[in-house]
């Protein structure tokens, strides 16, 4: 009695003996592979063929990493030039030069910063706001985690942070200090593919932590006038 040898023996066999074509080159020459079209290939001429595709996705791969570096240079150049101009601005200034420059040089659809009421003097209401109560009850999970919410959010969430857009196809939701203590800052596109989660959201969340410390240091100095 003879035993069959199954096609997963081969594969198991090939895979322990990796060396096993380079020592039977002749059979490379017999082997044939279909394509995607279905028509038979030699083995090597597939082989040529798959590297040649690996090699094509490297260099897309490559070029998408050096556009993405670029980009993150130049907007590391822009919270640069934040960080400049509100080092010497007032602190009643303050919000309003970090909402300007946001707006200015961080271009997104729609942007929002939604915070305690103590914070936000005479910023425009279009884009800064009262931190709701539905907001939150929409972005609780900022109680166990640091990290934004981004990609295609579900439409309650958008609503409550950017009200009744319809064409918001990506955002990005950054909590305020800890469990979003002072509030939530948002960005919004109409490009699904602008603000997902494999995106670099660094450079906006150095924008979050920014904001953060002026919260921070506001209330530091209302609970020591509070205490004198």
């Amino acid at each position: 009695m003879t035993n069959s040898i199954s096609k997963k023996d081969i594969v198991a066999y090939l895979q322990a003996n990796p060396t096993f074509f380079a020592e039977h080159p002749a059979l490379l020459q017999e082997l044939t592979v279909p394509d995607e079209q279905g028509q038979l290939q030699q083995m090597a001429t597939f082989q040529a063929r798959t590297l040649q595709h690996q090699n094509r996705q490297l260099k897309n791969q490559m070029k998408q990493l050096i556009h993405h570096a670029k980009l993150n240079e130049v907007l590391m150049n822009r919270v640069y030039e934040l960080l400049v101009e509100l080092a010497v601005s007032d602190k009643h200034d303050f919000l309003h030069r970090f909402v300007n420059f946001v707006q200015d040089h961080f271009a997104s659809d729609y942007f929002k910063l939604s915070c305690r009421n103590e914070f936000l003097h005479e910023l425009p209401s279009t884009i800064c706001e009262p931190l709701t109560a539905a907001q939150k009850s929409q972005f609780t999970v900022f109680q166990h985690q640091i990290e934004p919410l981004s990609g295609r959010l579900p439409q309650s969430q958008i609503e409550a942070m950017f009200g009744g857009h319809k064409d918001i196809r990506s955002a990005i939701i950054i909590p305020l200090g800890p469990q979003a203590t002072y509030g939530l800052m948002g960005f919004a596109s109409c490009d699904e593919e602008k603000f997902m989660p494999h995106s670099a959201s660094d450079i906006l969340q150095k924008l979050g932590h920014i904001v953060s410390h002026f919260f921070a240091a506001e209330c530091n100095h209302e609970t020591s006038q509070a205490m004198s």
